[in-house]
């Protein structure tokens, strides 16, 4: 090469400013080269110093996220590094600066048209979903403490069936007004963002008066059954008589009643179509036993051994029999029958199975004392007499 050109060509001032920008981005090229190793390098030291430098760890773990962490801040590094080195660059190039300035002003304005939409809408809608969440959640632990100190100041011999009873109003109380505060918040995050409600309300108002007259019975049920649990009518296992169906309720929700009877027959019921509910083991239940005996008998004597009787199965289960039994004495006098009538109370649906025990130990404590109980039913047989043919008399 030829040092004179050389020199004329370093002499020209525009070639001049060429060499410099190239020896510039080289050097800085050089720099942001040598941050990048050094990031990896202190990433690899942090790894080492924490004991993370093997990916054993599962992921989910503590490790695995402190790892995670670590290479995510090299890798923002690496990138603020290199994207530094670029608008370096660019600013070095006189005509590329003017390209970049353009670019970075319209990037300014849509910035801070940004800015206005997030000062002016996001932001504020934002806080009324936040506001909402909140709402909604203070609500539904505010409602069930309530029905939580409110059942244990009430509760006594049925804690497990106010429980459920408390539990089931609970929530639905929290779902009801959950719903109204969701409502209510979504209302208000259309408008802040600019879509007009009135249209959705209208359409809401058409809807809620259609689906009202298609499902009447269905809010009549949700009604009806959100009465028999405020009012504590029956609650899951008591025994009950709805109309013409008798037995234990297995499931109570707010639409229907669940029982199942005594031969296994599962009978779903309406709660809206419920008109009166007999509830047979509500704080405590009777047996009434009938006996019959015979006419003939010492009706004394026999009232006696059934109290007896009685009396010696109350001291043997005390805790279902809860309290003394009581005679009331001839019931009825039937033809040649007595009916004696003894009645004793017991635990809620107990009096069935304490009623049979009672009719097997009075059945042997009559058969020991010689007590006869009522003959069946005396049937009369009539013939027809016939004549004897010898002697022309008649004969049975």
């Amino acid at each position: 090469m030829n040092p004179t050109l050389l020199l004329q060509n370093l002499s020209d001032p525009s070639q001049t400013e060429l060499l410099l920008v190239l020896l510039l981005a080289l050097a800085a090229l050089v720099v942001a080269w040598g941050l990048h190793w050094l990031t990896g390098r202190f990433r690899r030291r942090a790894l080492q110093r924490l004991h993370l430098e093997t990916e054993d760890a599962g992921f989910g773990t503590a490790a695995s996220v402190q790892r995670l962490g670590i290479d995510w801040m090299a890798r923002g590094v690496r990138l603020g590094i290199w994207l530094v080195l670029f608008i370096f660059v660019i600013n070095l190039l006189p005509q590329e600066k003017d390209r970049f300035l353009s670019v970075r002003d319209k990037l300014l304005a849509r910035l801070q048209q940004v800015d206005q939409f997030l000062v002016n809408h996001a932001i504020p809608a934002v806080l009324i979903a936040v506001v909402t969440i909140f709402l909604m959640r203070f609500a539904a632990a505010l409602i069930k403490t309530i029905f939580e100190l409110f059942e244990q100041r009430v509760a006594g011999v049925n804690a497990a069936a106010s429980r459920r009873r408390a539990k089931t109003l609970s929530a639905i109380t929290r779902g009801v007004v959950q719903a109204v505060i969701f409502l209510i918040g979504t209302m208000v995050l259309l408008q802040q963002v600019g879509i007009s409600i009135t249209p959705i309300l209208a359409s809401a108002g058409i809807v809620g008066i259609a689906v009202g007259f298609g499902a009447q019975s269905l809010v009549k049920d949700i009604f009806a059954g959100f009465l028999i649990l405020l009012e504590e009518q029956y609650d899951v296992g008591d025994a009950v008589k709805i109309g013409e169906t008798a037995g234990t309720v297995e499931h109570l929700t707010l639409r229907v009643t669940r029982i199942r009877a005594l031969d296994g027959a599962l009978t779903t019921i309406p709660n809206g179509s419920i008109v009166t509910v007999s509830n047979l083991s509500r704080d405590w239940s009777r047996a009434v036993l009938d006996v019959e005996v015979d006419y003939g008998e010492d009706v004394d004597r026999a009232m006696h051994i059934m109290l007896e009787t009685a009396q010696l199965l109350r001291h043997e289960k005390p805790e279902e029999i809860t309290d003394d039994p009581v005679m009331y004495g001839v019931d009825k006098i039937i033809g040649s029958n007595l009916v004696l009538r003894l009645g004793m109370m017991t635990a809620p649906t107990k009096q069935a199975e304490i009623a049979r025990e009672l009719r097997r130990r009075i059945k042997l404590a009559f058969d020991r004392a010689g007590i006869k109980a009522s003959p069946g039913p005396q049937q009369l047989i009539l013939s027809t007499p016939q004549r004897d043919p010898t002697s022309g008399q008649e004969k049975l």
